[in-house]
């Protein structure tokens, strides 16, 4: 079959040919902006998780791993964030230059 996955979708990879397939493309700094909204949203229910750990003590080890799972979350939203922005800074020093 030519064309890969895509063709099957009524899609081609090749971008300068007309499809039918949807597609949407955000800036960079958007994305960034996503990625630290992911990050906050991971960290509230982190830190939530962080101060019922006391109201259930029967359930603690099992609920300090929900509370490193979504901290971790947060982590990665807010590294992806920083290189997004970054990237998009060297973007427009590059264009500036």
């Amino acid at each position: 079959m030519d064309g890969g996955p895509a063709a099957r979708f009524g899609g081609s990879l090749n971008p300068a040919k007309r499809s039918d397939v949807f597609s949407m493309q955000i800036s960079v700094k958007l994305a960034a902006l996503f990625a630290f909204v992911f990050a906050v949203v991971c960290l509230w229910f982190a830190v939530d998780a962080f101060k019922s750990l006391a109201d259930v003590p029967a359930q603690t080890p099992g609920a300090a791993d929900f509370v490193w799972f979504w901290g971790f979350l947060a982590g990665v939203g807010l590294v992806l964030g920083v290189v997004s922005w970054t990237i998009a800074d060297r973007q427009t020093q590059d264009k500036d230059d």
